[in-house]
């Protein structure tokens, strides 16, 4: 552990940041000609049906193939998945160039993400034992993992399901409009704090390797990371996107469990004191033959 003055973290946080700044400029600079993939990969629930709609028809058709007569009576007749394509629409001159350059901004966010990772525990390096600093072979190939891992569950499944309930409310009177930038920035804002949930379990994980966190202590405060969890969803108006957002905070805090219980760090037993006797009526033990 090195020991360093209040200017010396200044110097070293600055230090660090300049590096992440720069990591994340040239990975936004290689992200921008993939922008117009992640564009038409963000717009496919407009596209396209979502992957519960499909799983949905699998099951129906399943179910209808193997129970036809009950199928029939409770009229549950399997109907393939449709979706009126949409088209976003802009009405700023320069609005799809600035969503463009947000879209390449998150995407070298990702792509930049290990170096960031590093940089952070650079910076806290010099606060740790010899034996904690090997952490960080584990920290940074899973910390890149989990975030790639949390922008996939979202795109695939969180994603297309908060498009499709949206687009449900279409009907004769009500015809969706929908702006390029406001669809652009819930979508990464969501992509984001996606990301950055799926880092939960391996932060805990480490935070009780250092001996920060307890698993006792965990399962003690589910009440309170059910309510954390509703608290950060209750940012997002909609009631769809709360629950997409604090079932998956929850899931994650319960995942951190397991990881603890199963690599997390052994709590040694508190050692036995031996019982002294007691002396016996009419003995001082402070009095020496």
């Amino acid at each position: 552990m090195t020991e360093m003055s209040f200017l010396e973290h200044l110097q070293e946080l600055r230090t660090r940041l300049i590096v992440c700044i720069i990591a994340l400029f040239i990975a936004a600079a290689v992200a921008w000609p993939l922008t117009s993939i992640v564009q038409r990969f963000i717009q496919r629930p407009l596209m396209e049906p979502s992957l519960v709609q499909n799983l949905q028809y699998d099951l129906a058709t399943w179910a209808h193939d193997r129970y036809p007569e009950l199928s029939r009576r409770l009229g549950f007749e399997p109907k393939p998945p449709h979706v009126n394509p949409h088209r976003l629409n802009y009405m700023a001159p320069l609005e799809p160039f600035f969503v463009q350059m947000k879209i390449s901004l998150i995407t070298g966010f990702a792509l930049a993400f290990p170096v960031i990772l590093y940089e952070i525990w650079l910076f806290f390096a010099p606060a740790l034992y010899p034996q904690e600093k090997k952490y960080i072979y584990f920290f940074l190939p899973f910390g890149s993992v989990a975030f790639i891992l949390g922008g996939l569950f979202f795109l695939y499944l969180v994603w297309p399901l908060i498009i499709s309930f949206s687009l449900a409310y279409e009907s004769d009177i009500l015809y969706s409009m929908l702006n390029l930038t406001q669809y652009v920035n819930f979508c990464l804002r969501l992509l984001l704090l996606f990301g950055l949930i799926f880092e939960l379990p391996l932060v805990l994980l480490i935070l009780n390797w250092a001996g920060v966190v307890k698993l006792d202590a965990l399962k003690r405060q589910r009440k309170l990371a059910i309510l954390l969890s509703a608290v950060i969803a209750a940012f997002h108006a909609d009631i769809v996107t709360m629950t997409a957002v604090a079932i998956p905070i929850y899931g994650m805090y319960e995942i951190s469990i397991i990881f603890i219980r199963l690599f997390g760090r052994r709590t040694q037993p508190e050692p036995v004191l031996a019982s002294v006797p007691a002396p016996g009526p009419g003995l001082d033990p402070t009095v020496k033959p």
